[in-house]
């Protein structure tokens, strides 16, 4: 989604945990999103990093401008649930759409329905994972692009850039231009952002 990548909310006081797509940056530790396998036929859990929670269907009964009874994907779980007959079932699928760009849907195991992105008038919820329908969404909202981590390269911060006449690479008026002679210059600083 161009609104940033998947992260779970974790400051709205009734919607905690809910799964969104608002993190600015692919390597933040509320973006990243542990896969365990569960067995041979392609079942995972799926973990949050950062709370340590798991995915699971959350189903809530009213929240305005939500239709009732809608179900929301959540980092809540505090543990597996195996059981597929459960509706607690944490059980999650990947269907592969394309391997080359890396995009999947994913499926709830017990309820058979694809996550789908949520676009809707409600503040808090725009941009969430809804779980409600076992048909592909005709806007391609239910397809989602997997980046692995580990594959992403690690940068410092902040780096500085250093011409072929010695000069740093600074910021001046609007333009940049090696010409700055100190490295701790506050123009000097360029902040590094990892993107897929």
């Amino acid at each position: 989604d161009n609104n940033g990548y998947l992260s779970y909310i974790r400051e709205a006081k009734n919607n905690l945990g809910f799964l969104k797509f608002f993190e600015t940056q692919a390597l933040s530790p509320y973006a990243k999103f542990e896969v365990e396998i569960f067995d041979t036929n392609g079942l995972v859990h799926i973990r949050s990093c950062q709370n340590n929670k798991y995915w699971q269907r959350t189903k809530i009964v009213s929240i305005a401008e939500v239709p009732p009874g809608q179900y929301w994907i959540t980092a809540t779980a505090q543990n597996k649930e195996k059981d597929q007959s459960k509706e607690t079932c944490t059980l999650f699928k990947f269907v592969p759409i394309d391997h080359a760009t890396g995009t999947v849907r994913i499926v709830h195991v017990q309820s058979g329905c694809n996550l789908c992105l949520w676009l809707g008038s409600d503040l808090i919820l725009n941009h969430c994972v809804s779980a409600n329908y076992r048909e592909f969404d005709s806007n391609g909202f239910d397809i989602f692009k997997i980046i692995d981590c580990k594959a992403l390269p690690v940068l410092p911060k902040y780096v500085a850039f250093k011409g072929h006449n010695n000069k740093y690479l600074c910021v001046l008026e609007n333009y940049l231009a090696f010409s700055a002679d100190d490295i701790g210059d506050s123009t000097v600083a360029c902040e590094t952002f990892v993107t897929d």
